[in-house]
């Protein structure tokens, strides 16, 4: 149908084409054109963001509804401040978390690492009251329609996020195409099955200023040591048995019919879901999954161990068959040194 602008008239009275604006008032002469069209709309390519607190449900049955409402009042108030600082547009909140989109990746990008340290500094000020975050990514073109956001780059993001323990940003190999160049470290984390979206790479985005990283030689913790914190998080090897787990219950579900396939596929996304929550809950009340001022932290290597201790929780112990003696002193040099970097600027 053409355009009212094709239609040159031979003289200075307006002119208008019936034929074309016939039955489509969004055409007609003195129409307001800047007004969309009804239904759906594909949007040009965004970066789409989910951010929300792990372990909340859990949070909220130990504390109560008061005090997790604050709670999540209080984070998605902070996330909200880090998303106009970055030029950020709020589409919607979730309860305990947030979706966002923004017109450039590296913004978006930016804007999960804010969202994180504000996050370590809030639980360094308030550790009675500490919580973790986790965030999800992704780089595509929505469809908007109502205010809200659909298709495969929401779902991704939303995957992402659900699947994040707490303090970790995900995000789709997109994202790290638009914003590895501009010097953003990246971890990959390999290609996971993600639920209704098939297998997916996954990137995290390494948000810390490490200054020293350990990890066991079973993959199934991470020390990770930043100029003012010791971070205590379970590494890849859990991740990839929780997957295995899946997975096997994908087969066996496939291989089911009617109702107990159906519940299987229920507890699939369920697992999905709710275990990262619950692996960050049980390392929070554990003493670790958070990052603990180096004030609180001691270490020491003796007799070819390492022994990490954090006040008000039991240490651990790591022996040669667990970590390399050689990165367990150097750990333990490193840590002692940031230590007395503080004392002495305090």
């Amino acid at each position: 149908m053409p355009h009212l602008d094709r239609c040159r008239p031979a003289v200075h009275t307006p002119t208008v084409d019936l034929c074309s604006t016939a039955g489509n008032p969004e055409t007609a002469f003195g129409a307001d054109r800047s007004s969309p069209p009804p239904g759906p709309v594909r949007r040009p390519g965004q970066a789409v963001l989910f951010a929300d607190i792990r372990g909340f449900t859990s949070y909220t049955r130990e504390r109560g509804d008061e005090q997790a409402y604050r709670l999540a009042k209080e984070f998605t108030s902070l996330a909200e401040n880090c998303l106009k600082r970055q030029g950020g547009r709020v589409v919607k909140t979730l309860g305990d978390g947030i979706m966002a989109t923004f017109a450039e990746a590296l913004a978006c990008v930016r804007c999960a690492r804010e969202v994180q340290e504000e996050v370590a500094r809030h639980n360094a000020a308030h550790p009675g009251d500490a919580f973790t975050s986790g965030i999800g990514i992704s780089w595509g073109t929505p469809i908007e329609e109502d205010g809200d956001l659909f298709g495969f780059v929401v779902n991704l993001a939303q995957r992402l996020a659900d699947r994040a323990r707490g303090g970790q940003v995900l995000v789709s190999p997109s994202v790290v195409e638009r914003t590895a160049g501009n010097g953003i470290p990246y971890l990959c984390l390999g290609t996971h099955d993600l639920n209704g979206l098939g297998p997916q790479e996954i990137h995290e985005l390494l948000w810390r200023d490490e200054v020293a990283r350990i990890t066991t030689k079973d993959g199934r913790l991470n020390l990770i040591l930043t100029q003012d914190a010791l971070v205590m998080e379970l590494g890849k090897a859990v991740q990839e048995k929780v997957q295995l787990v899946r997975k096997l219950l994908t087969e066996r579900a496939g291989c089911r019919h009617g109702i107990r396939g159906f519940l299987l596929n229920k507890t699939i996304g369920l697992l999905e879901r709710r275990v990262p929550q619950m692996v960050d809950r049980a390392l929070f009340q554990a003493g670790f999954g958070l990052e603990h001022p180096l004030a609180d932290v001691t270490a020491s290597f003796d007799r070819n161990a390492l022994t990490v201790r954090i006040r008000r929780h039991r240490g651990i112990r790591l022996g040669p068959k667990d970590v390399d003696p050689w990165l367990a002193a150097e750990f333990v040099a490193k840590l002692n040194q940031l230590r007395a970097s503080l004392s002495q600027g305090s």
